[in-house]
């Protein structure tokens, strides 16, 4: 399996130039997601093979957030991706693995359920921005 990771809009952004210095530097590939990719499952972005589902051309507003879906090789992979993220201060809140489980999912099903997440989590630990 190799390492992909899927930014979302973070195209032509500084943010977007760290990500890929930091994942191209450890060896993934960098795939900027695109609108119209929305309703593609995660694993065929990721270049999972056996993700047979058919795509479709997504027309809809999308999501505005910034989003990474990591496919790493290794757990040693992640974690190295991860340690420099934040050891370079580069904060991306949303953030998931491709997992067997959302492998078929498309990117809008998964953006809501990691924002979703990730609301629930600011919340308990009192980090809620206003």
């Amino acid at each position: 399996m190799k390492s992909v990771v899927l930014c979302y809009n973070l195209k032509e952004t500084k943010k977007g130039r760290q990500v890929a210095m930091i994942f191209g530097f450890l060896g993934y590939k960098i795939r900027h997601v695109e609108k119209e990719e929305y309703l593609w499952p995660i694993g065929k972005l990721a270049g999972m093979e056996k993700v047979e589902r058919e795509t479709e051309v997504y027309d809809g507003e999308g999501f505005e957030e910034e989003m990474l879906v990591i496919q790493a090789a290794s757990e040693d992979m992640l974690d190295k991706a991860l340690f420099l993220m934040r050891k370079e201060k580069l904060q991306v809140p949303l953030k998931a693995v491709v997992t067997a489980s959302n492998q078929e999912w498309t990117s809008i099903a998964l953006h809501d359920e990691i924002l979703k997440e990730h609301q629930f989590m600011t919340k308990q630990n009192g980090t809620e921005r206003k």
